[in-house]
């Protein structure tokens, strides 16, 4: 059964026009930033890379063949897009090819190494400070005086936090296959998609609470007994640890922002209005409520708003040039969404 994204989870703005993305690799340019102290030596060998059209974890796979090591001694921060050009760390450890011009002359053309070096420790996932994001939309068509306003709107509120669609699988397949898994009408015998299905279910609970959220008008408007996360940080406050005056100018000066459950065993730390709506949500999805509990996994918070840094826009006749970086975790296509309706 084919699911709607876009119906399932409602955008904040008004959208009155559709383009392009991804026509080119160079259309969609990813730069990730991590501010490390390199050692200078240790048994990890870190390498800037720069694909083109690849996949991370299949550049991963190349630098272990390469550097002769099994795969699970090779370490990156997340996984970047595939159609585009994008620049990102790897780590090795203990290579026995550590040469770096014998690595980049046997790496295939659409992979270079830029830069590289020596470092105590192997780099961990989601260990990156943010994603820089230069990306041109082409072929725009509607009214361009919305694009503006929504990007504007963008600047001053933030954009909803959903999980992105590459979540759920092709067509939003895996909504139905974490449901059978879990009822026990699907047998799941592979470690990694047990774990891609969990997420799945957690990723859509959290996404459907969002989403009741930007329904009643209050994705960035706190509600009595909501959880509060400091931007950039994992630290969180609940709503009586500061007056509403204190959480209104706080959240304005995107200085915290509103939480929503992903979603576990154990009883959720929000209480009152927000637990109300939470726990109505959740309870419109057993199975994933069961799965979840069967699996202990842990209820915790995730925000509900992205803050995009430095973004900004330039047209050229129909098409959009867009400049801005965003936080480990947040999609780049759920800020564009909230511009314009696209395809790929």
């Amino acid at each position: 059964m084919s699911v709607d994204f876009d119906a399932l989870f409602p955008t904040f703005n008004q959208i009155s026009a559709r383009g392009q993305i991804k026509c080119k690799d160079a259309d969609f340019i990813v730069t990730e930033h991590t501010d490390i102290d390199f050692t200078g030596d240790g048994e990890h060998l870190w390498l800037y890379v720069e694909k083109i059209n690849s996949n991370t974890d299949w550049v991963a796979k190349q630098l272990s063949n390469i550097c002769q090591v099994p795969r699970m001694q090779v370490g990156f921060a997340g996984l970047k897009d595939r159609h585009a050009i994008t620049r990102q760390w790897f780590s090795v450890q203990l290579p026995k090819v550590s040469d770096i011009s014998k690595i980049n002359s046997a790496l295939p053309d659409e992979i270079q190494i830029i830069n590289s070096s020596w470092h105590n420790r192997k780099l961990k996932t989601g260990q990156l400070d943010y994603n820089h994001f230069e990306i041109l939309i082409r072929n725009i068509e509607g009214d361009k005086n919305s694009v503006d306003e929504n990007i504007e709107n963008i600047k001053r509120f933030g954009f909803p936090n959903y999980f992105g669609p590459q979540r759920f699988g092709i067509e939003m397949g895996n909504i139905e296959k974490a449901k059978d898994w879990f009822s026990g009408t699907y047998k799941v015998k592979n470690k990694n998609l047990k774990s891609l299905l969990i997420s799945t279910a957690r990723s859509y609970i959290f996404n459907s609470i969002v989403a009741e959220r930007i329904k009643q008008g209050i994705w960035n408007k706190s509600v009595k007994g909501d959880i509060f996360q400091l931007q950039g940080s994992n630290s969180w406050f609940k709503d009586s640890d500061a007056t509403p005056d204190e959480i209104s100018t706080r959240l304005k000066d995107f200085d915290i922002n509103i939480t929503a459950a992903m979603w576990g065993e154990n009883q959720s730390i929000s209480n009152d209005e927000c637990l109300v709506l939470e726990e109505n949500i959740a309870s419109q999805f057993q199975t994933f409520q069961q799965g979840l509990t069967k699996f202990r996994l842990k209820q915790e918070r995730r925000s509900i708003r992205c803050i995009a840094s430095e973004l900004s826009h330039e047209w050229f006749d129909k098409n959009l040039k867009l400049s801005f970086s965003l936080q480990p975790g947040s999609y780049a296509t759920g800020l564009i969404r909230e511009i314009l309706n696209y395809s790929e």
